[in-house]
């Protein structure tokens, strides 16, 4: 199998981070609702999971600087998605989106 680019690494990361993007948005649209809390924290976890793989799946020989500053990136979205995900697993709704920082606009 070949070595994964940098630029192979950039579109992996831009599509782990699409895939917080969705979970996120899933939980914003469900707003409030207790009922979708278990879905919820499955489909943000999920992401977390395959979001992490490919973090620790990219090669030292891709790592430029674009790509580790990429990695900066969607690691800080993928710690915002998980402390939603805590407050999810808290049952604390009490937090709006406004409040949150939105980590996802530092893209490199």
């Amino acid at each position: 199998m070949p070595e994964m680019t940098a630029g192979a690494a950039l579109r992996q990361l831009q599509q782990a981070q699409a895939g917080m993007k969705k979970a996120r948005q899933a939980i914003r649209l469900a707003g409030r609702d207790p009922d979708a809390a278990t879905r919820l924290l499955k489909l943000g976890w999920e992401s977390l999971i395959q979001t992490h793989r490919l973090l620790a799946a990219v090669p030292l020989a891709a790592a430029n600087d674009v790509v580790m500053t990429k990695q900066l990136a969607v690691q800080r979205y993928a710690t915002a998605l998980l402390v939603r995900l805590r407050r999810i697993e808290r049952r604390d709704f009490s937090a709006s989106d406004h409040e949150e920082v939105d980590l996802g606009h530092e893209d490199a």
